[in-house]
């Protein structure tokens, strides 16, 4: 049997819509990791290029994504992973790569977070709100005017931040404004094209671990609860991360309060269902820039939940879930 076979039959039965593409993602990769494959990603102008290895070294899967996560999400799918309804129904989930090189004009080489904080922070500024909702496997993005107008939508994407990134070209008034306050900001990725950086991503220890590697030497790892946070953490381990973001990334694992890791949980995958959740009560999930992205639950359009997150507001979610007495008290959240 395959490499790819032993992985889906491992996974037969186990790949739920409500996990969504992160959490189907980091599942996935979790298996991978556990029979001694791994993700590589390389930042590239028009976003991230990645392959997937097997025990052998082998590339079994390649794929490209506006940032590392939905980048391997492709190569996944690319690889033949999933079994054909579900590989059909991510490739519908992913409609983000149509608009990545659009996502890459605006900032470019993988990096998201720096244009997505300003573009919450341009829309809360101006009166409006931005709001995240389940579709699909994905989420999408709704970018809200002050007299609760929708002014874009986005495509279909891989979790909060990618969505947000995506919708931005669908705003153009509002992109040509971040392009242009970003035009002569210090860009991350590219100083790892650069120098040509890859980024190792695989499970260790129900952790995922993140080893950033250039000419065969780990310059930066760091192990944390998803594949994007171990990236910008391994970033500032090997000294390359800016230092607004750097200084943050590093604090937050001291203050959460949900420490799936050590549950052997997986963030993406408690956040997707929690989403479900929230909307099956229909309370509805805003999400700002207020230091650390913040996700703002709502219900009839008052706040009865706020958390933090790091560079997504899935994390933000968790957090609010685990924090707030009043949204708690609105959902079931089995804590193990």
């Amino acid at each position: 049997m395959s490499f790819v076979e032993q992985v889906k039959k491992n996974l037969d039965g186990k790949l739920r819509i409500e996990d969504g593409n992160c959490g189907t993602t980091h599942k996935v990769l979790r298996e991978i990791s556990r029979l001694g494959g791994k993700a590589i990603t390389w930042e590239r102008p028009d976003g991230v290029y990645s392959k997937i290895l097997d025990n052998n070294g082998i590339v079994v899967g390649e794929g490209e994504g506006i940032t590392w996560p939905p980048a391997i999400l492709f190569a996944l799918v690319e690889g033949g992973f999933f079994p054909e309804e579900i590989e059909s129904q991510l490739i519908k989930s992913l409609q983000c790569i149509i608009d990545m090189e659009k996502v890459a004009e605006i900032y470019g080489y993988g990096r998201v977070v720096t244009p997505v904080a300003s573009a919450y922070n341009e829309v809360w500024k101006n009166g409006g709100r931005v709001a995240i909702r389940r579709n699909s496997w994905g989420v999408e993005v709704v970018f809200i005017d002050k007299d609760d107008k929708e002014i874009a939508v986005g495509p279909i994407s891989y979790c909060p931040t990618c969505g947000t990134a995506a919708t931005l070209p669908r705003a153009p008034v509002l992109a040509a404004k971040i392009k242009e306050e970003l035009k002569d900001k210090r860009n991350t990725g590219k100083d790892k094209y650069e120098r040509g950086m890859e980024n190792h991503f695989f499970f260790k220890n129900d952790r995922v671990m993140c080893e950033i590697i250039e000419k065969g030497l780990v310059m930066g790892r760091a192990s944390r609860c998803c594949i994007a946070y171990a990236g910008v953490v391994a970033e500032v381990h090997a000294g390359i991360s800016g230092p607004k973001w750097g200084a943050l990334f590093k604090e937050y694992c001291k203050i959460c309060p949900v420490k799936l890791c050590r549950k052997g949980k997986n963030t993406g995958e408690e956040a997707n269902n929690l989403l479900v959740s929230l909307e099956k009560r229909d309370l509805r999930t805003d999400v700002k820039m207020n230091t650390y992205i913040t996700a703002i639950v709502k219900k009839n359009g008052e706040p009865i939940g706020e958390g933090i997150g790091t560079i997504c507001a899935f994390s933000s979610l968790m957090y609010a879930a685990a924090k707030c007495i009043e949204l708690r008290s609105e959902i079931e959240v089995v804590r193990e």
